[in-house]
């Protein structure tokens, strides 16, 4: 039944390509103010950097008992999850500089904001809804295709009411409405760097980062070589369908 609703090469257009740190083990992926944010995963190697495509500017390195994960800013903070924790670290988004943290149960993978609250996964098929000034739950939605759970949802962007959703273990994204869940359509983006040109360590795509000043996409994935600007073709959320 999936197969039904992969993307075609309609479906997204590849406009042009960028550098990007291939040692990096991409977990999130940010545009703020032009600036590109990202957050590197792994035990002892786990970091921030921020710059612009051409290159990271600042970097900070975090103590080796965190894993990072999914990251966003919201308001004038910087949101970064931690895998097995349960720690929401935050920093300044300028200098990096570190603010609080707060703590939540189960385990970090994904993160992004509607404007209102923060969207974060734990690698379910849910989606939490978290009030940023405590890190509370106010509610879940359950993820589903066909009243099928989609588990493994990894990093996340939000975008006039969907929620793009990177599938870990696969090069999809997943698009999903934010108000019932329901997985409107699927990406697949395996076509922006092919498995037989990939490098042995390469790993599978991670990394959606929206580009509202060029209404384009951002897209990596973990040690690949290069940062992909797309332009994508999405449904509209239910919000907007239900219109008369």
């Amino acid at each position: 039944m999936l197969s039904s609703m992969l993307a075609t090469a309609a479906d997204y257009e590849l406009i042009d390509s960028y550098p990007h740190y291939s040692r990096g083990f991409t977990q999130g992926l940010v545009l703020h103010n032009k600036q590109l944010y990202e957050s590197s995963g792994g035990y002892g190697k786990s970091f921030l950097i921020y710059g612009d495509l051409r290159g990271g500017h600042r970097q900070l390195a975090l103590p080796g008992n965190y894993f990072a994960e999914g990251m966003t800013v919201f308001g004038d903070r910087l949101y970064v999850l931690t895998w097995k924790q349960g720690t929401a670290l935050v920093f300044d988004p300028l200098t990096l500089t570190f603010q609080k943290r707060h703590h939540y149960p189960g385990e970090g993978w994904g993160l992004t904001h509607n404007g209102h609250e923060l969207i974060m996964s734990d690698g379910s098929a849910e989606l939490r809804f978290i009030n940023p000034s405590d890190f509370s739950e106010r509610r879940r939605i359950t993820v589903h295709y066909h009243n099928k759970p989609m588990k493994f949802l990894n990093e996340l962007e939000w975008h006039n009411g969907l929620i793009l959703a990177n599938q870990w273990q696969t090069n999809r994204i997943l698009v999903i409405d934010e108000a019932s869940g329901e997985v409107l359509k699927i990406l697949d983006m395996t076509g922006l760097y092919p498995p037989a040109i990939r490098a042995p360590h390469t790993d599978v795509l991670n990394g959606i980062a929206y580009d509202k000043g060029s209404d384009s996409w951002l897209v990596t994935g973990k040690y690949w070589p290069r940062i992909y600007r797309v332009r994508l073709a999405l449904p509209s959320p239910s919000t907007v369908r239900q219109k008369p």
